[in-house]
């Protein structure tokens, strides 16, 4: 009905005035606010307050199939979609193409470094590209190692911090994090700081005073005696030192780092579930070990706890390893899942917006 009245209005709007060119891309805005699921073959939308769900929203919305993609991001009023070769931005509310760069190998991550600037981690390259919005291309390139796999990205307030996170095998770890930084007073700068050595493959990066860096250990499924525990790093953004370092024992794989939103606890996943770390102790408690994911996004949202009433919780969202083309909902109030729905193939990653 919007869409009618506006053509009705622009109708007469014409008839009124002096003809004049018309951009013919116009847009509605049917996404902003919810969780966003990339998968294997697009974009779905989810809105958690009509329980709907779009899916393929990119292709639908401006034609684009996406191909090899890795990760996605919320980044101001924007959504940066990274795929193995390419770097697309859309408007978050109308899905609609803003920006496409070429020129990566294997890009894996990205992340807004200030001063319009967004840093995309290419672990084909075992480099940080650094994409400048206003010029929409690649300006410089920030070596992370030789022969590394750079990947998650995460800011302090005046440097970057990149997780080289190993490879696919048990045996081709890393144990490196890189520094950089990110501006020399008021001017920005891309220089390489330092490396700091953590534990075995950091794979999930937050900054909550110090960069807290979430480290896999490894993990062999073939022949379990060559797995090492989990464990979390804290690391000082100014003088570049690993702080602590906790072991998670008796968990393995973690990955998924997130911070809840009263920020207290830091939840994870791992090949035994779901826990959630104590933000001051780092204390784990399992969470549940119903869904074993391979991805985990955390979202405030209300619910009816009773009749006439609302309170507002925290909520898990995750896929299965089992069932990885599901995403199902946890109320962190309720200690219970609450609802699940399907998408259109494998999830990769999820983020909310």
């Amino acid at each position: 009905m919007q869409k009618i009245s506006f053509l009705i209005v622009a109708s007469f709007f014409l008839m009124a005035c002096p003809s004049e060119k018309i951009d013919p891309n116009i847009y509605e805005k049917d996404y902003g606010e919810g969780i966003y699921a990339l998968t294997s073959n697009g974009v779905n939308y989810f809105d958690p307050r009509q329980s709907e769900l779009k899916e393929n929203i990119l292709s639908n919305v401006n034609g684009i199939s996406l191909s090899d993609a890795s990760s996605l991001k919320t980044i101001n009023d924007d959504i940066y979609i990274v795929s193995k070769n390419t770097l697309y931005r859309v408007d978050a509310e109308s899905f609609s193409l803003e920006m496409e760069i070429n020129g990566f190998v294997d890009a894996r991550k990205c992340e807004y470094a200030k001063f319009d600037r967004i840093y995309v981690s290419d672990a084909g390259e075992s480099e940080i590209k650094v994409v400048d919005i206003n010029k929409q291309d690649i300006i410089a390139h920030i070596k992370t190692g030789e022969s590394v796999n750079p990947t998650e990205i995460a800011l302090s307030s005046e440097r970057a911090f990149v997780s080289n996170s190993g490879g696919e095998e048990s045996s081709d770890y890393d144990s490196t994090i890189v520094a950089i930084d990110l501006r020399d007073g008021l001017a920005p700068v891309n220089n390489f700081a330092g490396n700091i050595l953590v534990d075995k493959n950091p794979v999930s990066l937050i900054f909550n005073g110090a960069m807290v860096v979430l480290c896999k250990g490894v993990y062999d499924e073939i022949d379990p005696t060559n797995n090492i525990e989990s464990s979390i790093c804290l690391v000082g953004t100014g003088s570049l030192n690993a702080v602590s370092s906790t072991t998670l024992n008796g968990l393995y794989n973690a990955d998924n780092l997130i911070l809840n939103y009263s920020e207290t606890k830091y939840y994870i996943t791992s090949s035994s579930g779901v826990y959630y770390l104590s933000a001051s102790s780092l204390n784990k408690a399992l969470v549940t070990d119903k869904k074993i994911p391979t991805v985990l996004e955390i979202n405030r949202e209300s619910f009816a706890n009773t009749d006439t009433t609302f309170l507002i919780v925290d909520f898990l969202y995750m896929n299965d390893e089992n069932r990885k083309d599901y995403i199902y909902k946890y109320n962190v109030y309720l200690n219970q899942f609450v609802d699940s729905f399907q998408v259109d193939s494998d999830v990769i990653e999820l983020e909310v917006y």
